[in-house]
């Protein structure tokens, strides 16, 4: 990866920490609230994602790449600066809130400004869309799964410190981050667009984008409903490590995954996603931790190391003269696994019990994946 496209992969890395920094406090931070307020509040995120779709897919067109890049910046560093003066589940929620905005800023721009960089430099059209796509996994990815380490390390040593150490130490990332992206060049071509735009689904993948509705909803599940419950068996810091653990060895399985077509990354992450959720929950409710790790790693793999990056190189390949909406419209579809799926889980844990809740959640992975791969084109 080049200079100014490694850049753009720290900009989404360090806008991707802030959803991950203070995941080993949800717990604390939801109290006796309950796995349903807990998934509420995780869930505002993706609902802002949703909602604002129209406005934030055409955004990188409307005031340019590097305009939106920064917006997205600030807007997550004020999600940091939330909780680190305030911490609590309401301001968890509002955080969420403008971690939505932000990421949707950031990721809509990022993908089409490393392409469009890669593309001055000579990059063929196919993969620069590629390597922009890759760009924004890999950000991602990594931010997704360092985040809860870094913060649990800082627990391990400083105990007592709210708000952990690695909170003020990501808002002077953050202040890197907005000038790396200042010094970088625009490559908005032409006049700019409207204001409100639909995200775009390009033809032929549909099936791919889909597949991140259990992929991302098993991730959503293992961020609340599994923390939650390990906490109540005592075990308060297990589903970070699992998370960690689960979104590390997707972003190292990247590394090999990023060469495959879209096709069979996706047709190879589909059937892993089933075995990773049932060996994960098992561990979960009394099987050990050894299978509650062994799962994260599969769904790693499956759902970080081929159906997302597959999935995302399929929408922008396929659009390379509007990759910011076709991006938008894969995230779109991807948070609404990422909070549709954790929601309804915790709240069935409240009402059912967190076994039945889970067995269901594996009965929906297994049926949605079976239809979708043989959609796949």
């Amino acid at each position: 990866m080049n200079g100014p496209a490694a850049r753009i992969g720290l900009m989404v890395f360090a806008a991707g920490l802030t959803t991950t920094l203070p995941l080993p406090l949800y717990v604390e931070y939801a109290g006796d609230a309950g796995k349903g307020a807990l998934a509420a509040a995780f869930a505002c995120y993706a609902g802002v994602l949703i909602l604002t779709a129209p406005l934030l897919g055409p955004l990188p067109d409307r005031i340019g790449r590097r305009r939106c890049m920064v917006l997205g910046l600030l807007a997550c560093a004020v999600s940091s600066l939330l909780l680190a003066i305030w911490p609590g589940l309401g301001s968890l929620a509002l955080a969420r809130v403008f971690q939505g905005l932000g990421m949707g800023c950031v990721a809509n721009a990022a993908g089409a400004w490393a392409a469009e960089l890669l593309e001055r430099q000579g990059t063929a059209p196919e993969d620069a869309s590629r390597q922009g796509a890759a760009v924004v996994a890999a950000g991602t990815s990594g931010s997704f799964g360092l985040g809860s380490v870094l913060t649990l390390l800082a627990l391990m040593a400083w105990p007592a410190m709210r708000p952990p150490v690695t909170l003020p130490l990501h808002l002077l990332l953050f202040v890197l981050c907005i000038a790396l992206a200042l010094a970088l060049p625009e490559t908005r071509r032409g006049p700019p667009g409207p204001a409100l735009r639909w995200p775009a689904f390009p033809r032929g993948t549909l099936a791919s984008s889909l597949g991140m509705v259990p992929a991302w909803g098993l991730t959503g599940v293992a961020i609340t409903t599994i923390p939650a419950a390990l906490a109540a068996a005592g075990q308060p810091r297990a589903g970070a490590w699992a998370v960690s653990l689960m979104i590390l060895t997707g972003l190292l399985a990247q590394g090999r995954t990023r060469r495959l077509p879209p096709g069979r990354a996706l047709r190879l992450g589909m059937p892993l996603l089933v075995l990773g959720g049932g060996v994960m929950f098992w561990g979960a409710q009394g099987g050990g931790l050894l299978p509650l790790m062994l799962g994260a790693v599969i769904i790693g793999l499956a759902a970080h190391g081929l159906v997302y990056l597959g999935g995302l190189a399929a929408a922008t390949i396929a659009a390379p003269d509007d990759r910011p909406r076709a991006t938008a419209g894969f995230f779109l579809i991807a948070h609404v696994g990422f909070s549709a799926v954790p929601l309804l889980v915790g709240i069935g844990a409240d009402l059912l019990g967190t076994g039945t809740a889970l067995a269901l959640m594996w009965a929906g992975v297994l049926i949605s994946t079976a239809v979708l791969w043989r959609a796949l084109p």
